[in-house]
C-alpha cells in the first residue's frame, strides 16, 4: 500500500441504501482524480438502479486498482437482504 492508499476511507458496514450510494460516489471521486481505475464492476456507478429506483441486481460490486501501486479496494452491496461494505482487497 502506498501513501495515495492510505488515505482512502474504508466502510465496514452499510447501514442504509443512501450509505451505499454515497459511498458509490466517492469511489467515482477516487477514479475521476486520476489515482484510481475500475479493475472490474457489474456496472456503471450511475447505472445501480434502473429508471424506478430499482437495484439491478441482488448484489453489485465494484472493484478499483490504485495506479500507483496496485492496490484494489472492493465495494460489495447486498441489495436484497442489505448491507454490503468497501475494503480493501478483491
Amino acid at each position: 500500500m502506498c501513501e495515495i492508499c492510505e488515505k482512502v476511507k474504508t466502510i465496514d458496514f452499510f447501514p442504509t441504501p443512501k450509505e451505499y450510494l454515497d459511498c458509490l460516489n466517492y469511489i467515482q471521486s477516487l477514479v475521476d482524480n486520476g489515482n484510481f481505475l475500475f479493475e472490474s464492476k457489474d456496472c456503471d456507478i450511475d447505472r445501480v438502479q434502473d429508471i424506478n429506483g430499482h437495484w439491478i441486481d441482488d448484489v453489485i460490486s465494484h472493484v478499483i486498482k490504485c495506479k500507483n501501486c496496485g492496490q484494489c479496494f472492493t465495494c460489495f452491496a447486498n441489495t436484497y437482504r442489505g448491507g454490503g461494505r468497501f475494503r480493501k482487497g478483491k
